[in-house]
């Protein structure tokens, strides 16, 4: 029906135009605001004629004949008059063509949460028309529409009609903007007055000194339709003279204002209108077929609007129905969703927060050849519809498996899986003939297994097996490195060797290093003659143990001069900045690397002289007898020279939980001002050093020229287990892994 009336408006524009070449352009503009309000009524259900003669025939009641009503007021009190008449009139159907002259208007300076105020001069004429039907009043208004105007005058025509059950909110936003909706004057819909009134209306969009305004009355918006209590309210601009520009927006304000509070309001989504006037909603789709149920939900933390509060609603998923071929040409599965009901929480109510993600679902794998139930288990779900849950074959065995998704899904807004928990798999086990719940490593290490035609015990096996510490130093470079790639240590036991008749740098070489290509690393004393020819019979000279690790160009880090330090972990490991009190938490990485750049309270490298060293050994011992007494295991000390002179300590051990064994290991190097420590913590594994990983980190440094002043504060906690040993500038691993692992706690 909405198109008959458009195309009969458009023929009687098409005939007008044709007679009257010169009629004025606030004329079309005119008709065009009635061929709106023709939509309008179009969409909230006019009935045909035909409809309305079988009504007519059913009721033998003869329609009746509604005189027209004359009646003025002044503008200051049109808003009201208006109001008090529609809310008495003797017809839901009805309108009123106004006309005011004289007219003189301004709105008043208001504090913000209090509604507009304006001061109006002149008279408005009302006349008042009733009618039976839509299908009447819209004929009306369009013969209306063609009556001449006084140009001197303003023209409004406001209307009223109720929305008939059928009506829906959403239906009618669609129509009005595949119709009306611009890009200078885009249709929107909003709530105010706490949800309980809803409007649709067309934005003005102006640009102003380069920024882009938006105004909600204007002449060019042709749709301003107001809905409360299923009653719509329109009031359409028919004429009025440039000058009186502002005189709409004023009019508009001062009469809608007596429905509800419309300073306040909140956009509304295609969600939100969906849910104004439904209570469900069923969803089918194919590829796989599945089904879904929604029922109208009620958001507890908008209970300011009641009940009746629009923007409460929100559609809460209850139950979801998939069919899944198991295999391309195997069994057909049946798997059923259903809202596990919590006793301390009502069904209609949305989660804490405005939030709902990760509700709980009972769900029921049944086979649909022979009915058999194969598995109830509980799982959780976004609110989310259609993709929520989808079934790849995860692992490449020929089954179908489980991805769920764990999206946020906030209230009058789409889930977004982005930046949440991350999604949930059940692998379809074979054996048992259920879905069982696998982590991302797992649904990987099952793939891997698959693929290789191993158990995925025997694959995890494998997987440990081959795994390589790309930070594990080397004793050569390889022939094609370039030396500024690498990193160059030295051990810190040096075997001295004196030297025999015939020896030369190259024959040493080749009898400590296996090759003579490495004579330059052999150390000579001070007063030894500087040409690498000439080496005298009993002098002695050092044989370091030389070991190179490989520098990664996207993780430096550095020491700079007496002031800051930047360290970062290498690709692939979790990176944690200590602060002062540090527990460390549950084990949800695969390696915990903590990076930590100190002030040096001591001014000095405190273990720079051998008995320092030593005794800084002793005190750790110590330590990891009386604090970790029966759990430290494999307490392993190493020292290090390096190529600009300084040197890099550490220690690293094994602790028992009583659950499983850990890895600690702890590196640090010393500045004259400042220096910087390294931790690494993760669970034992096989074929891999985790201080490998440490110790590149920490030998890892270059300066940058950075910002001076890094390093604790007055008012920082101190390190972890300072008060336990001598040593309160370093982190005390076996304090920390006591605090958090220990029989106290």
């Amino acid at each position: 029906m909405a198109k008959v009336l458009y195309q009969n408006i458009k023929r009687n524009e098409k005939t007008d135009l044709g007679g009257r070449r010169q009629r004025s352009q606030k004329r079309r503009n005119r008709i065009i605001g009635i061929a709106a309000l023709a939509l309008l009524l179009a969409a909230c259900g006019a009935p045909s004629e035909r409809a309305e003669e079988m009504q007519s025939a059913e009721t033998k009641e003869e329609p009746k004949e509604w005189p027209k009503e004359h009646d003025s007021c002044e503008v200051q009190e049109l808003g009201g008059y208006l109001y008090d008449h529609t809310s008495v009139s003797v017809s839901p159907y009805a309108s009123a063509e106004i006309t005011i002259k004289d007219y003189e208007g301004e709105q008043l300076e208001t504090d913000w949460d209090e509604p507009s105020a304006f001061q109006f001069a002149g008279e408005a004429d009302v006349t008042w028309r009733f009618y039976n039907s839509l299908a009447e009043m819209e004929a009306a208004l369009n013969e209306a529409a063609r009556q001449e105007m006084d140009v001197d005058s303003i023209h409004f025509l406001y209307y009223t009609f109720p929305m008939t059950e059928n009506d829906h909110a959403l239906d009618l936003y669609y129509i009005l903007k595949r119709r009306f909706d611009s890009e200078e004057h885009p249709l929107i819909a909003c709530s105010t007055d706490k949800g309980k009134l809803f409007y649709y209306i067309q934005e003005t969009l102006k640009e102003e000194d380069g920024y882009e305004f938006g105004y909600l009355q204007s002449r060019s918006s042709r749709v301003n339709l107001y809905v409360k209590d299923r009653t719509a309210y329109g009031l359409t601009l028919m004429s009025t003279s440039p000058e009186d520009d502002e005189a709409l927006e004023y009019v508009f304000e001062d009469v809608f204002q007596h429905y509800g509070t419309l300073w306040y309001g909140s956009g509304l989504s295609e969600e939100n209108l969906y849910w104004i006037d439904h209570d469900e909603r069923l969803t089918e789709l194919e590829n796989p077929k599945r089904s879904f149920l929604e029922v109208r939900g009620i958001d507890e933390n908008r209970e300011d609007a009641g009940d009746e509060g629009i923007m409460r609603y929100f559609g809460l998923l209850v139950e979801a129905d998939y069919e899944l071929p198991l295999t391309e040409d195997g069994k057909m599965l049946s798997l059923h969703f259903s809202l596990a009901e919590e006793e301390s929480v009502e069904l209609r109510y949305y989660l804490l927060n405005g939030f709902c993600m990760d509700e709980p679902y009972d769900m029921t794998v049944t086979d649909m050849e022979t009915g058999e139930v194969l598995q109830e288990h509980r799982v959780s779900l976004s609110i989310e519809l259609p993709d929520t849950i989808t079934y790849p074959d995860l692992n490449g065995d020929g089954y179908a498996d489980m991805r769920v998704g764990a999206p946020a899904h906030i209230n009058g807004a789409k889930a977004e899986e982005e930046g949440y928990t991350s999604p949930t798999y059940l692998l379809w086990d074979s054996q048992t003939q259920q879905f069982v719940r696998k982590t991302e490593k797992e649904v990987e290490n099952s793939r891997q297994a698959v693929a290789n035609g191993l158990t995925e015990e025997e694959q995890k096996d494998k997987t440990k097996r081959e795994r390589r510490d790309s930070f594990a130093p080397v004793q050569d470079l390889p022939e094609w490195a370039e030396a500024e790639d690498y990193i160059k240590l030295m051990s810190d036991m040096i075997p001295e060797y004196e030297v025999q008749e015939g020896d030369s740098l190259w024959r040493i070489s080749q009898r400590f290093y296996g090759t003579g290509y490495k004579w330059p690393a052999i150390v000579r004393s001070e007063d030894a003659p500087k040409d690498p020819n000439c080496l005298l019979v009993g002098e002695t000279v050092f044989i370091p143990k030389i070991f190179y690790i490989r520098k990664d160009p996207y993780s430096r880090g550095g020491l700079s001069s007496e002031g800051s330090f930047q360290i970062e972990q290498p690709d692939g490991f979790a990176y944690y900045f200590l602060d002062g009190d540090v527990t460390y938490a549950s084990w949800r990485e695969e390696n915990q690397i903590h990076n930590l750049p100190v002030t040096n309270s001591v001014g000095e490298n405190p273990f720079h002289e051998p008995e320092d060293w030593e005794a800084f050994q002793a005190e750790a011992i110590r330590c990891s007898e009386e604090l970790c007494p029966g759990r430290v295991s494999n307490l392993t000390f190493e020292k290090s020279h390096m190529e600009d002179g300084c040197d890099l300590y550490g220690y690293y051990f094994e602790y028992d939980t009583g659950e499983e064994i850990l890895e600690y290991v702890d590196f640090f190097k010393f500045g004259k001002a400042n220096m910087a420590e390294v931790i690494g913590v993760r669970e034992q594994e096989p074929n891999t050093v985790l201080v490998n990983t440490v110790r590149y980190m920490a030998a890892s440094f270059t300066d940058y020229g950075g910002k001076p002043g890094m390093g604790w504060g007055d008012d920082t906690a101190p390190n972890v287990g300072a008060d336990k040993w001598k040593y309160p500038y370093l982190h005390n691993l076996f304090e920390a892994a006591r605090e958090q692992f220990g029989t106290e706690n």
